[in-house]
């Protein structure tokens, strides 16, 4: 995989803005919360093989895996979830589809074996290769549904503490600014030249 993206960055760059919450901006989030508004019943129906969800479960913790405190991505019901939401949204079944697909079709080319199967070292080879693959959506795709998955749940919204603020409210109140940090700041004086 071409960049190591560790929580901590992907929050900074990625929850900064609450836009995946606060705006409900992705189509599997707004997809998911329609379908379970609209039937809270069929969340138990499989839309995926017994072979997909077991390589979605596999992939999926490869990509977020469980590690300092944080739970794996289908620990917090990110398999179920990406179900959901490929019932609700066709495009978003075939996409992940395709992607597991394509996955499942290079370990059996190199391995002979299915991807759940490997060792963690050998699942992160294979994501890497698919990555690298072209089409380069087949990788991204399932990356970003199992981002998606795994931090619009409120679990995950705990343990990094991050607090869920309605967009037609004025949101927190911000502590009072304490001038006094600034000091060090103030001592060096100008760090840059004035220009007339």
């Amino acid at each position: 995989m071409k960049k190591k993206w560790t929580r901590r960055k992907f929050l900074e760059t990625g929850l900064k803005g609450s836009i995946i919450v606060g705006g409900g901006a992705t189509c599997g989030f707004a997809a998911e919360t329609r379908i379970s508004a609209a039937h809270p019943s069929s969340s138990g129906a499989s839309t995926l093989s017994p072979q997909q969800r077991e390589t979605l479960r596999a992939a999926m913790d490869e990509i977020v895996p469980a590690v300092d405190g944080m739970p794996a991505a289908s620990e917090i019901g990110g398999v179920e979830y990406l179900e959901r939401v490929a019932r609700a949204e066709p495009e978003v079944k075939k996409a992940l589809e395709r992607s597991l697909a394509a996955l499942d079709e290079l370990c059996r080319k190199d391995s002979g074996s299915s991807f759940a199967s490997l060792s963690r070292d050998d699942r992160a080879k294979v994501l890497g290769k698919l990555e690298r693959r072209i089409p380069a959506e087949l990788f991204t795709t399932l990356r970003d549904f199992t981002y998606e998955a795994y931090y619009t749940q409120p679990r995950v919204w705990e343990l990094i503490g991050y607090e869920l603020h309605p967009t037609d409210e004025a949101g927190p109140s911000m502590k009072p600014f304490d001038e006094s940090v600034l000091a060090n700041v103030k001592k060096r004086g100008k760090l840059y030249r004035e220009v007339s």
